[in-house]
């Protein structure tokens, strides 16, 4: 598990060894959720989390000269939510309480848990989750993401400049120039030639129009785009793969399904906010996420509808069985005809000029079928028609992402940290 750092804060009015007795009760709690005790004045500081457990009442003053000596006192809530974690003694609430109100007249994220036994299963719960999230957050602001090549020109609505991605999420857009990659690709071309990914064709249940050079040429655009991800040191990239149909008849396919099973998000087009929707959903549920067309729309009478969801490509770890097939578009290449499991799945469109909007929306996987005219992986998604009033009605743009679970309660306490728009 994961841990976050946690600081106590208590007064010096009370008496010391009841305040020892109620700490000793909540801290098995503390450590099942992952926190570990730092004193005020620590330079461990790994994650530099604003966690406090507030013991006693009178403790304000503390905390905001802590937040002070620790540089954890700017009034932006992108940047360090404030956690107050309280139990049902000793006046800790209302100092919680007006702690994080403080926090929010400055404009700044915060958050009251209340613990309400030692053995509080839903305040645990409730403190992991701003524990990931606050990683989340962090994780955002850290990442490099690569643009490899311009936005493809049919994305208008979907080109943001690397400013819009720095302001709304933190995160640094690191331009890349196709030609880069081309010789990137070349050199090891001239390295290993076009080998075959032998590992790859072996597992795939069956194998239709790609054939071995289409495989060796997809190995070797693999290869040339993992050596710029370390060169630049990135965490998630976007290609402007359609360029590589007119190079050399090949494509992005394979090598973005392989890049997003390694652990680095890969996004299709050159599409800034997907490609930033596949970064933001791995820190939220530690899994990749798929992006893809929403091909085919239809509210219901019940009260849901369905959405069916296509596209050439998808990380090889979302695809228990999958096949090889060629490009939907262009019959060229090489593509992943996946299977994706049923069950619960999270949808989610970053968009506005300034990336501050998002459409979320949590359904069901029901289908995974792959019918001709259409990109090679496809999924057909239940959802309620309220959400898809909603996507229909503001929409964001092209592609969606999609992420295994049940994500939604995760992206609108985000949201509320660091003032994103909900549609």
């Amino acid at each position: 598990m994961k841990k976050f750092e946690y600081i106590l804060a208590a007064s010096a009015l009370h008496d010391e060894a009841g305040i020892r007795a109620v700490f000793n009760t909540y801290e098995p709690l503390l450590q099942r959720a992952g926190g570990q005790l730092v004193s005020e004045d620590s330079d461990s500081g790994a994650a530099k989390e604003a966690f406090y457990f507030i013991l006693t009442g009178g403790t304000e003053a503390f905390v905001l000269e802590s937040l002070r000596r620790r540089g954890l006192d700017s009034p932006s809530g992108n940047e360090h939510p404030l956690l107050l974690i309280a139990h049902g003694k000793h006046n800790s609430l209302p100092a919680a309480l007006e702690l994080a109100a403080w926090a929010r007249q400055r404009g700044r994220a915060s958050q009251v848990i209340q613990l309400a036994s030692a053995e509080d299963s839903e305040g645990q719960a409730e403190l992991e989750t701003a524990a990931a999230l606050v990683r989340s957050i962090a994780g955002m602001r850290k990442s490099r993401i690569g643009l490899i090549g311009e936005p493809s020109s049919w994305l208008v609505a979907s080109s943001q400049a690397g400013e819009s991605v720095k302001s709304s999420w933190g995160a640094t857009m690191i331009p890349v120039a196709f030609e880069r990659l081309v010789e990137a690709m070349e050199a090891e071309r001239q390295r290993q030639k076009d080998a075959l990914p032998d590992s790859f064709i072996s597992k795939a249940s069956f194998r239709r129009e790609a054939s071995d050079e289409d495989l060796g040429k997809s190995e070797t655009i693999l290869r040339a785009l993992k050596t710029l991800a370390a060169k630049e040191y990135l965490d998630a990239l976007s290609l402007r793969c359609f360029d590589l149909l007119s190079l050399n008849g090949s494509t992005g396919c394979y090598a973005l399904a392989q890049l997003a099973a390694q652990g680095i998000d890969a996004g299709c087009e050159g599409d800034v906010p997907s490609v930033l929707a596949l970064r933001w959903m791995r820190l939220l549920s530690g899994n990749p996420a798929w992006m893809a067309n929403p091909s085919v729309v239809r509210k219901g009478k019940s009260g849901r509808g369905t959405m069916l969801l296509a596209h050439c490509t998808v990380p090889l770890t979302l695809v228990p069985t999958y096949g090889i097939r060629s490009h939907f578009e262009s019959g060229k290449g090489a593509a992943i005809c996946g299977t994706l499991p049923k069950g619960p799945v999270t949808l989610v469109r970053i968009g506005g000029v300034k990336l501050d909007r998002v459409w979320a929306a949590e359904g069901r996987l029901i289908e995974s079928p792959a019918e001709e005219g259409l990109c090679r992986t496809q999924a057909v998604i239940d959802l309620p028609n309220d959400d898809i009033d909603a996507l229909l009605n503001n929409p964001l743009g092209n592609h969606l992402v999609m992420a295994p679970g049940s994500w939604l309660a995760q992206i609108d306490r985000y949201a509320i940290w660091t003032g994103l728009k909900r549609v």
